[in-house]
């Protein structure tokens, strides 16, 4: 988690260092154990230093090659470095003297050149100048866990670890892009990988490399995995190779200088990676952070409360050092002019103040690193789709079986389980017309598990050919409830969602091809972003060993009936970890709400703020109507389940406004 720079004028016109002053100082917290700069001239490569690994403590950058021709800065940790340190034939000279990863990139770009990427496994950001052909080369690692934004006008090529200190350059233009302010308040911000809120400033996507000299610039994606489906034999042999990869992803991961620490929240993510880093550790403690709610009522304690999940690992290892934080008494928007400061763009993580209060206790203990068990959901699918597409094969027996087991771990009615999963398949043969299809599926449904057929039929075969006005008419004939959605902010938000639409669907032609366009969407790009940025302000580097290239690879390519299988979704994480996690950790069906608070505590402790936006909006007046707004603020005082996520939107319109406020001097590009 250190910080790089550059700025590279093709004109040739000298860098003048007074001029970035503004933008060093938005970058000297993330070097507390270093900084320098490396200048030729018309190009500057800048580094901020922040130690993690033992090697970094040997680390000078800017690193210069020994010819001379070629300069780097990186952001980065690299976890082959075995392999690379035998391929690239330093292992003699490693066994004398500490070799860093910069090095290692180095080396590796040497070798390989632009197609270097490609072999290295970790989390990095590095660029790369070739003094001799004048020409910059920089990558990100495959899911984007290190920030790479930058600036090209055809001039000048900047780029930089923190979006606010490009805005710093002088004569950067600070023009918002408004359709991503649109796309903000329409909650369809996960499909832009490369633009940020500002029309100027680009991001490198997470598995992407470019090059830029006088003649331009180019973008590519140097990480493409393979998608063949992989073929083990026995259930055993997939749980021996995903808990060696997994094993691999965590221990490169504690490779760490200072004590380590660790998210806990009990469910199966986190306690995988806490459980195994304790268990890899063995009698070094690892400290590990948990949110715990003493205060909550009684009713809600079985869907919320995790403690018993937490405490169950606690009991299994006894090097574990626990700490605990409660959310309760932290508003959801702690610190928000800070984070925007360093962040730079508006951002939708509603339970950040749990990040910020697990970082504060690490801080006070001397962790500098913080596994995190983002995000297992995606990188190991629950693979709920295969009792549809066992239904709609027409494995009906097989469907029945795993449906009553899914059903069994939850504690749900079996038929309730099945009407969900096979609705799907139904509703696709009623709008196709496969009238003989769908009604031996409906009398086949009726025999096994007495659900109505003359219901099937209408709600499946007849309502999706009903056009949806006529269908919201009946059902208010009938007396049915609609539900309620937040008030239309303004007349352009709603036109804008009419013209975009919802999200076209992937078209991917196999499992593991959706698999992939749903880790690579721009979704966990702004989260990693965001909380690196986060972490940073703390002095905390956040390592998610879930995002590890190898374990990703592998789970594409493990077939869906071993990720969902005895009803169990996830399964062969959970068999996999057997001896590792507790048992009433690993079998565990259910999944708790962790944003327990977040309405309470945005009413209780952002009242001056909701108030001062009510009675002047001006900030938000080109996108958001007065009335809207009002609206809003009345649905948003209901009850979270009768609210509409009421609540949300208003916590979204709060970060918009102190960010235009602050940082966007009511400036609007054209959309």
């Amino acid at each position: 988690m250190s910080a790089i720079f550059g700025l590279i004028h093709f004109d040739e016109q000298p860098v003048d260092t007074e001029t970035l002053q503004p933008a060093w100082d938005l970058l000297r917290h993330r070097g507390p154990d270093g900084h320098n700069r490396w200048q030729d001239g018309s190009v500057l490569l800048a580094h901020w230093r922040f130690c993690t690994t033992p090697e970094s403590l040997h680390e000078q950058q800017p690193l210069v090659a020994p010819e001379g021709n070629l300069v780097l800065v990186a952001d980065a940790r690299i976890d082959n470095r075995e392999e690379l340190l035998k391929t690239l034939g330093l292992h003699a000279r490693a066994e004398r003297v500490p070799i860093t990863d910069a090095e290692l990139i180095l080396a590796a770009y040497q070798r390989w050149g632009t197609e270097c990427p490609d072999r290295l496994i970790g989390d990095f950001a590095f660029a790369i100048w070739d003094r001799l052909a004048r020409r910059l080369f920089a990558a990100r690692d495959g899911m984007g866990v290190r920030p790479f934004y930058y600036l090209y006008d055809g001039r000048r090529f900047a780029f930089c670890t923190l979006l606010p200190a490009l805005r710093q350059l002088p004569g950067v233009p600070q023009e918002i892009d408004e359709e991503m302010i649109l796309r903000f308040l329409a909650q369809q911000i996960d499909s832009e990988k490369e633009r940020t809120f500002y029309a100027a400033l680009r991001r490198l996507p997470g598995g992407h490399a470019l090059q830029v000299d006088k003649q331009g610039l180019q973008i590519w994606q140097h990480w493409q995995p393979n998608f063949e489906e992989l073929r083990l034999g026995t259930e055993e042999a997939y749980a021996e190779a995903f808990r060696a990869t997994f094993e691999e992803a965590v221990r490169c991961r504690l490779r760490s200088r200072s004590p380590v620490g660790s998210q806990l929240s009990g469910g199966l993510d986190s306690s995988s990676v806490s459980c195994m880093a304790a268990f890899l550790l063995r009698d070094q403690p690892l400290h590990t952070y948990s949110a715990i709610f003493p205060d909550l009522p009684e009713a809600q304690r079985p869907a919320m409360d995790e403690r018993a999940y937490v405490e169950a690992v606690h009991r299994r290892y006894p090097n574990i050092a626990p700490h605990f934080f409660r959310p309760e008494f932290e508003s959801p928007l702690v610190a928000l002019e800070t984070i925007l400061d360093y962040y730079g763009q508006p951002f939708f993580a509603s339970n950040y103040h749990f990040l910020w209060g697990f970082t504060q206790l690490a801080q006070r203990d001397g962790v500098r690193v913080m596994l995190d068990g983002v995000d297992g959901d995606s990188v190991v699918l629950h693979a709920w789709e295969r009792l549809t597409w066992l239904f709609q094969d027409g494995q009906w027996a097989t469907f029945k079986q795993e449906a009553d087991a899914f059903a069994a771990h939850l504690g749900k009615p079996s038929a309730a389980i099945a009407r969900q999963f096979a609705g799907p398949a139904l509703t696709t043969w009623g709008r196709q017309h496969q009238w003989l299809r769908l009604y031996k599926a409906v009398r086949w449904l009726k025999q096994a598990y007495g659900l109505p057929a003359s219901e099937l039929l209408r709600i499946h075969g007849l309502w999706p050919h009903v056009p949806k006005p006529v269908f919201r008419r009946w059902q208010q004939w009938r007396g049915r409830q609609q539900p309620v959605d937040a008030p239309v902010l303004s007349p352009r938000l709603a036109a804008w969602m009419r013209r975009n639409g919802a999200a076209a669907a992937s078209g991917q032609s196999s499992p593991a091809a959706a698999h992939w366009q749903g880790l690579t969407r721009g979704l966990w790009q702004w989260v990693l972003e965001f909380s690196d940025a986060l972490n940073g302000l703390q002095g905390i580097e956040e390592r998610m060993p879930f995002f590890d290239r190898r374990l990703i690879e592998l789970s594409l390519r493990i077939p869906i009936e071993m990720k969902f299988r005895q009803g169990w979704p996830r399964y062969v994480l959970r068999r996999a970890l057997e001896g590792i996690l507790p048992p009433e950790v690993q079998w565990r069906a259910s999944k708790s709400n962790i944003g327990f608070g977040f309405h309470q505590g945005l009413l209780r402790y952002e009242h001056a703020r909701i108030k001062a936006l009510l009675e002047e909006p001006v900030q938000l007046a080109p996108f958001v109507t007065a009335e809207a707004l009002q609206a809003l603020w009345t649905q948003a005082q209901r009850p979270p389940e009768q609210n509409g996520n009421a609540d949300f939107m208003l916590y979204l319109l709060l970060i918009l406004d102190a960010w235009l406020k602050g940082h966007a001097a009511n400036v609007i590009a054209s959309a």
